[in-house]
């Protein structure tokens, strides 16, 4: 057997304030809570490099995230991921660089900031103007930073001894007239998406 595929441990804990539970699985590189509610799995993954003990990054994600993705709020999700993480604090050494929670099309209130950032944003309202439907990358990590796109998870990550320091982001396009107008906008916006997007964190 390959050394580096070990099955993974599980546990189960109990929430003290509801019924609901929470599964817990260790490999080598990583270290995931699971909590299930109303068929829904939310995951806190924490990982690491398999020769080291301290973890470096961490992931958020939902189950069911390609059927109701616009109807999610990542502000209704910083309970839960509080409480994953309190428990996984209690268990694993932790240094976090980068926090991956979704793209801003996932979070029907992140798509509002992140559209608003750019429909407000001067240098890239001038970049359009002199440049036409062109991707600026640098222009897109810059603005989605100044203005906080993500905050409810800023604020969470300050209450934890962290803080949003930048972005990492990959596989570009435009919001579509349809998303534009789903999350209450005329439609005729030049908004950037960034599919891949990877939260770079830092401490005060």
């Amino acid at each position: 057997m390959n050394k580096n595929i070990i099955l993974s441990t599980c546990l189960i804990l109990l929430f003290n304030s509801s019924s609901a539970q929470v599964k817990i699985e260790k490999s080598v590189v990583d270290y995931a809570l699971k909590i299930e509610k109303d068929s829904i799995y939310h995951i806190l993954s924490f990982w690491k490099h398999k020769d080291s003990t301290k973890y470096t990054s961490v992931k958020y994600s939902i189950s069911d995230f390609n059927k109701v993705a616009a109807k999610k709020n990542l502000s209704n999700e910083i309970s839960t991921i509080n409480q994953l993480w309190d428990i996984g604090k209690d268990s694993i050494v932790f240094s976090l660089q980068s926090f991956n929670i979704g793209y801003p099309l996932l979070y029907s209130d992140i798509l509002k900031n992140h559209i608003q950032a750019f429909t407000d944003s001067k240098n890239w309202q001038n970049h359009i103007k002199q440049n036409g439907k062109k991707l600026d990358y640098k222009i897109i990590k810059e603005t989605m930073l100044k203005s906080d796109i993500y905050k409810p998870l800023n604020d969470f990550l300050k209450t934890k001894g962290y803080y949003i320091s930048g972005f990492e982001t990959e596989k570009h396009g435009f919001i579509t007239k349809k998303n534009l107008q789903k999350a209450g906008f005329p439609g005729s916006e030049i908004v950037p998406m960034p599919f891949i997007v990877w939260v770079v964190l830092n401490k005060p």
